[in-house]
């Protein structure tokens, strides 16, 4: 059922309609709407309201939105698996919808930006943030949060005010090495926002970065001491990976070796250097048979990365996917994936390829050689998980993708470490308790 009317916040999560109905709702706080749905329970499971559950800790959770990338799947993880006994949650959002919307809890509270957003005729610079940060503010004094949560550094930009103006301690995550991300995707006015930026993450808690690679880079690049920053890995979903394999219907296969590469088709993604390796191993091994080559995800180079398959005569073997809500299937069926990212946070189509047993060919870049540390058991640590390439290296690439064929010993030892590393040392039951007591130590 959709409630389209109203403005004033719905006040508990159960309403409880006849015997065998309760709405539970996704709540927006004044002015935005509430969505409610409705599903039939057992009149034994309602939540007593007498004696209603307490948690320890309200945090607000912040993305930009729930579009299907990296960060969008880490931010619905952790809604899905943060501890009711110790949280309840509420999550800012910029912008409504996205692949991953609609699997928010529904326990969850809901605020979105762009439901109560103004509306300027002159578009004077700051004035939209500015807008944002007033709008988180009311948030924090509303809900009461005790901590916020805030990933990725555009939405660090807005959190660091509208928390320090409102005294609520900050947790903040950075996903990639800002010595790259910040200067190729801040846009305009960059050494203002590394500005503001180095004194926001200056004033948290905690700073959270999500491998140690990123962490030391972002000391370097803001300036921050040592114990301000920590490095906790993202946390693979081994259950819910499995279950989309096993509910998805598995992509054609037509016998050809088969590798998939999966990421939003921008400059650091490297798509150029696989379809360069790949012209590549037709010129310099004319009898080793030439791979499929799956490319999933989209964005804005895909239109000259097509040109230059046809340029090179490579439409027969590279195929574009296009974006696609869960990849792990595609993930599943290939017999390698590549990622040829010019830099990385600790990317999560590795750690799904990893976790699904796929042999992975990745660019040697500092999260991919640091991957022997992250593990604290001797069980997993130190272990070969990955073929390793110089990064945008198309010639070494096409050998390692000839080699990873052609050595099925060397191939399946990396595979098993890999899946016992994503298994067991990024599990949930791992991770999560990390992030849970950084947050509760930031109260």
């Amino acid at each position: 059922m959709r409630w389209e009317g109203g403005i004033a916040e719905i006040i508990g999560l159960n309403i409880v309609i006849g015997k065998n109905l309760v709405v539970h709702a996704k709540r927006f706080s004044s002015p935005l709407r509430p969505h409610l749905r409705v599903n039939k329970i057992k009149p034994q499971t309602q939540v007593s309201r007498s004696n209603p559950p307490s948690p320890h800790c309200r945090v607000l959770l912040m993305i930009a939105s729930l579009d299907g990338g990296g960060s969008e799947r880490q931010t619905l993880l952790l809604l899905k698996h943060l501890s009711r006994e110790r949280f309840s949650l509420d999550l800012f959002l910029l912008r409504r919808g996205g692949s991953l919307y609609e699997q928010i809890p529904s326990d969850v509270t809901v605020h979105c930006f762009e439901d109560s957003a103004p509306r300027f005729r002159i578009g004077w610079p700051g004035r939209i943030h500015r807008a944002q940060v007033a709008a988180v503010r009311r948030v924090l004094v509303d809900r009461k949060i005790d901590v916020v949560y805030d990933r990725t550094f555009h939405m660090t930009l807005i959190a660091g005010p509208a928390a320090a103006s409102a005294r609520v301690p900050r947790v903040s995550t950075i996903v990639s090495p800002p010595s790259h991300a910040v200067p190729q995707n801040a846009g305009r006015f960059l050494a203002i926002k590394k500005r503001q930026l180095a004194d926001a993450y200056a004033k948290a808690a905690q700073v959270i970065a999500v491998s140690g690679p990123a962490a030391a880079d972002a000391r370097r690049f803001y300036g921050l001491k040592p114990k301000q920053v920590i490095a906790i890995p993202n946390p693979v979903d081994v259950a819910a990976i499995d279950a989309a394999v096993a509910s998805c219907q598995s992509p054609a296969r037509d016998g050809r070796y088969t590798i998939v590469c999966v990421g939003r088709m921008t400059q650091e993604k490297g798509h150029e250097c696989l379809i360069k390796a790949i012209a590549c191993l037709r010129e310099r091994y004319p009898n080793f048979p030439r791979p499929r080559v799956w490319l999933v995800g989209d964005g804005p180079l895909r239109h000259e990365l097509e040109a230059k398959t046809k340029t090179l005569g490579l439409l027969d073997a590279i195929e574009f996917i296009g974006h696609v809500s869960n990849p792990a299937p595609w993930i599943a069926a290939a017999d390698a994936l590549c990622l040829p990212s010019t830099f990385e946070g600790f990317p999560n189509v590795m750690l799904e390829a990893m976790a699904l047993g796929t042999p992975v060919i990745a660019s040697d870049i500092d999260v991919v050689r640091s991957l022997g540390r992250v593990a604290h058991g001797s069980e997993d640590r130190g272990r070969d998980y990955v073929a390793i390439y110089r990064n945008q290296d198309s010639v070494e690439l096409a050998r390692k993708i000839r080699r990873l064929r052609i050595n099925p010993t060397a191939t399946l030892s990396r595979i098993n470490a890999a899946r016992n590393l994503a298994r067991r040392a990024l599990a949930i039951e791992m991770i999560v308790p990390r992030i849970e007591a950084t947050i509760l130590g930031a109260k």
